[in-house]
C-alpha cells in the first residue's frame, strides 16, 4: 500500500517510536504522582480571597468610564447601554453626567469635564443606592 506522502513508509512507520515514547512519558509521569512517599503539603502560590465592592462604586466605575469615554472620544463610546453593562438606572444617569460633562467641556476644557465626571458620578450614584434598578415603575 502506498504512503499518501510518497516516501514509501506507512504513517504507523514513521510515528510508532513517537506513540512509545509519548506513552513511556504519560506513564513515567503517572508513576511519579502516584509514588508513596507523597507529600500532601502543597507549594501552589495562595489565592488572595476576592475583593468586594459596593453597588454605589461599581455604579461609579462603570458610569465614569463611559462618561470618560464619550468625552474623550473614544471609539467604543458608541456602544448602547446594554453593551457598556449598564442598567436603565445606570444609563439615565450616565446620560445626566454626559451631558453636563460637555457643557464643563466647552466652557472650562477637557480637564476640567473629566473632574466633572468623578465628582458627579460618585454623587449620584451614591445618592441612588448603585442605580441598579430597571427604570422608573
Amino acid at each position: 500500500m502506498a504512503c499518501p506522502s510518497g516516501t514509501g513508509h506507512h504513517a504507523a512507520m514513521r510515528y510508532g517510536p513517537l506513540r512509545i515514547v509519548g506513552w513511556v512519558l504519560i506513564i513515567g509521569a503517572v508513576g511519579i504522582g502516584c509514588t508513596e512517599g507523597h507529600h500532601t503539603t502543597s507549594h501552589a502560590t495562595p489565592v488572595p480571597a476576592p475583593t468586594t465592592t459596593t453597588p454605589e462604586e461599581d455604579c461609579r466605575r462603570l458610569v465614569a468610564y463611559w462618561a470618560r469615554a464619550m468625552i474623550q472620544g473614544n471609539r467604543w463610546s458608541g456602544l448602547d447601554w446594554e453593551q457598556k453593562g449598564f442598567s436603565i438606572d445606570q444609563h439615565e444617569l450616565h446620560d445626566r453626567v454626559v451631558a453636563a460633562a460637555r457643557v464643563e467641556q466647552r466652557t472650562n476644557g477637557t480637564g476640567a469635564a473629566l473632574d466633572l465626571i468623578e465628582r458627579q458620578s460618585r454623587q449620584e450614584c451614591d445618592d441612588r443606592h448603585g442605580a441598579m434598578g430597571g427604570g422608573r415603575h
